[in-house]
């Protein structure tokens, strides 16, 4: 896992270029060495979560440097890491690249963050989910209907819903637009599915 990880780093390293450190007219989107020192210092939760951590710089649309210092973050912290802890943190560093529109880089997180352990997440398909993720940022819409499907095969949960399936359906119908607007565009949203008694 570390060999990956540096090989990872290495790879965003020699993708940097000026229209990655351009993903916005922020001058303060620059981190420095002693920036991540003090990322390193946190512990999962208050990186994760806290104020000082990764979202401070996603919030100021500094995406790039907001994956990158994931990815820096891992490297000093992945043996303290559970199987989940590693998942969200790689699946966390592929929604700001592709915020910053760096979809290769994205990918490659993406493909980190699936579930490999034997026992599955309960009647969740996260795999599916991800998979709808990698196939929009590859372009494939194909591969993108077909995790869909398995998306939809899923058993509703306690909230009466399937999981990421409403997620990943923004991805079909916003498949042209940027990931930000996936996200955040309320025309974006599904339509929402007719009940039985609906007129």
């Amino acid at each position: 896992m570390k060999h990956t990880l540096t090989a990872l780093v290495m790879g965003i390293a020699f993708c940097t270029s000026a229209s990655a450190l351009a993903q916005s007219a922020n001058p303060d989107c620059m981190v420095s060495g002693s920036d991540m020192s003090a990322f390193s210092a946190l512990d999962y939760d208050a990186f994760n979560y806290g104020p000082d951590g990764w979202r401070k710089l996603s919030s100021e649309k500094c995406y790039y440097d907001a994956g990158a210092s994931i990815i820096s973050w891992l490297l000093d912290h992945d043996n303290e890491l559970d199987d989940a802890q590693r998942r969200t943190q790689h699946y966390q560093a592929a929604r700001n690249f592709a915020l910053a529109d760096r979809k290769p880089i994205a990918v490659l997180q993406l493909r980190q963050a699936q579930d490999q352990g034997d026992v599955k997440l309960g009647a969740m398909n996260w795999n599916a989910y991800l998979d709808v993720f990698d196939a929009w940022l590859s372009s494939d819409r194909t591969a993108m209907d077909a995790a869909i499907t398995r998306l939809e095969r899923q058993a509703v949960n306690g909230d009466g819903h399937k999981p990421n399936l409403a997620a990943a359906r923004r991805f079909a119908r916003c498949f042209d637009k940027s990931y930000i607007m996936i996200e955040q565009d309320p025309s974006c949203l599904p339509e929402p599915t007719p009940t039985s008694g609906a007129r």
